[in-house]
């Protein structure tokens, strides 16, 4: 027992050692090392700047140039259009109908309205040179696809945008293309003087020459159809209803 008395004592000699030293590290403030911002090293007027980076070297991508944008009927009817249209006009192929018409924000279900002129493309749109605003859409009838086409139309014409329809096999000249242009956009036709018809004549009027000009004719513009929205098919302007489908129309 007497040989476990040194022992013990030691045992409890260094608890109390312990004990003080986490008592004095627990009294003792925690300082908090602040690390200053480094400051952005300043260049001097004189100094050359570095150059930039080499850009990362990339291997040849597998692309090659398209050789034509325009293709066969495509680029017939475009140099016909570019030939007949007038010159405050420009000729934009391949546009999308959403880039033409947008959907009203005070339509119902806006989204289905959106999905279903997502995908649509236009031929070609003839649009003023200057604020590039769509004047006139010239399509290649569709035969195997009627009801889209009357969607695409009546899409086009109620936002305000003529369309003309155009049959491949029968392309018109550039003279017949500029008078049905010139009668989609409802502009007035210089009707140009046949070989029947006499020769313009000088007259004298107060000793001044007069020259007597062609006769300006006004080529109304084309009909307006009216489709149902469901069915697509014809419908009275002022119907509220669709006599085919039954269809409630928006006035």
């Amino acid at each position: 027992m007497e040989s476990l008395i040194p022992i013990a004592t030691t045992i409890a000699a260094l608890l109390v050692g312990a004990g003080f030293v986490v008592a004095l590290a627990a009294m003792r403030p925690y300082r908090r090392t602040v690390v200053a911002d480094k400051p952005a090293p300043t260049r001097s007027p004189g100094a050359t700047p570095r150059p930039p980076a080499e850009p990362e070297f990339l291997p040849r991508l597998p692309y090659a140039r398209t050789a034509h944008l325009l293709t066969g009927d495509y680029r017939a009817l475009f140099a016909a259009l570019n030939a007949a249209t007038p010159d405050d006009l420009a000729v934009l192929p391949h546009v999308r109908l959403s880039d033409v018409v947008h959907v009203e924000s005070c339509t119902t279900q806006p989204e289905r309205y959106q999905e279903r002129i997502r995908d649509s493309i236009l031929d070609f749109v003839l649009c003023d040179a200057q604020t590039t605003a769509p004047r006139l859409a010239v399509l290649f009838a569709q035969p195997g696809a009627a009801r889209r086409s009357a969607f695409i139309d009546a899409a086009l014409i109620g936002a305000g945008v003529p369309v003309l329809r155009l049959t491949r096999d029968a392309l018109p000249s550039v003279d017949a293309l500029a008078l049905q242009i010139t009668a989609a956009l409802g502009l007035p036709v210089r009707r140009a003087p046949s070989s029947t018809e006499q020769p313009v004549h000088h007259e004298q009027l107060n000793g001044a020459s007069v020259v007597a000009t062609p006769e300006i004719v006004c080529a109304p513009r084309e009909s307006v159809r009216y489709v149902c929205g469901r069915c697509h098919r014809d419908v009275a302007p002022r119907a509220r209803r669709c006599p085919h489908c039954g269809a409630s129309l928006a006035e």
